[in-house]
């Protein structure tokens, strides 16, 4: 059995626990208004933020790193939109934060986005209604085949481990 490397599984496990987590706390923030609403929008501009950054930095090292070989049993078509999935997945991952954060940086009702308290991340776009709600527009139309994808993939992974019997979720443990 190949593996992905450890850097690689450990990236796409830690990227997709934080995506879990930035829907949990937007469904928490869903219908509350002031510093309600800011205990949960807080920390998901955060882990935006974050999972934008990773997915940088999984994107270049998968550039440089080559996935591990597919089972010989996995027919051409099925190898094609694995590809697919995970060039989408690419993208998203990185359009998805990148907008929301466009969106909450432009804004002029925010006051600017601190990563974790941490440090000001807000983008210097200057408040703008227009960009804020392009961003928002962006942020809102790619999240439903970001998690339209994260289903296809979840159940292709379990449908190779458990019908097809091929050793599949084995290959991204670190």
């Amino acid at each position: 059995m190949t593996k992905y490397g450890k850097v690689a599984a450990t990236l796409h496990w830690v990227i997709a626990i934080l995506v879990v987590t930035n829907f949990i706390l937007i469904n928490m923030a869903e219908g509350l208004k002031g510093p309600a609403r800011g205990a949960y929008m807080m920390p998901h501009f955060s882990i935006g933020i974050t999972i934008l950054l990773l997915s940088l930095f999984r994107l270049f090292w998968r550039i440089g790193h080559k996935p591990p070989p597919l089972p010989e049993a996995i027919p051409g078509w099925q190898r094609s939109l694995g590809r697919l999935t995970h060039a989408l997945f690419y993208f998203l991952i990185i359009a998805v934060p990148l907008t929301g954060w466009l969106m909450v940086s432009a804004s002029p009702k925010s006051s600017g986005i601190e990563w974790f308290g941490l440090i000001d991340a807000t983008l210097p776009t200057g408040k703008s209604e227009s960009i804020a709600g392009f961003g928002h527009d962006g942020h809102e139309f790619l999240t439903k085949p970001l998690f339209f994808l994260i289903l296809l993939h979840v159940l292709g992974a379990l449908k190779h481990q458990f019908v097809d019997r091929l050793p599949f979720i084995q290959r991204i443990f670190p």
